[in-house]
């Protein structure tokens, strides 16, 4: 059974570190995105996907068995979840 501590610590570490990649794909966002982040709560959820994704994807990318329907598919969910944090860093929620 997992504990939700352990639960809680995966969510938080998925967060961060789609927080650090959103920063170094958006370069322009880094004064930002962590500000707005630590303030609202459903960017850092958004923050916390596209680290999952992403991390799917790397993976993804790496298996040369991958499906290449699916790697275009994980691209799509990430270049998405990019414009939405655009779209709420300029308060077009």
């Amino acid at each position: 059974m997992v504990r939700k501590e352990g639960v809680a610590y995966l969510t938080r570490q998925a967060a961060e570190q789609g927080l650090a990649r959103l920063m170094m794909r958006l370069p322009a966002t880094r004064a930002t995105i962590r500000a707005v982040a630590a303030s609202q709560p459903h960017l850092y959820e958004l923050c916390g996907a596209y680290g999952e994704a992403c991390v799917v994807l790397d993976r993804m990318r790496r298996d040369r068995s991958a499906d290449p329907a699916i790697i275009t598919e994980y691209e799509i969910i990430c270049a998405e979840i990019e414009v939405d944090v655009i779209r709420i860093l300029l308060g077009d929620q």
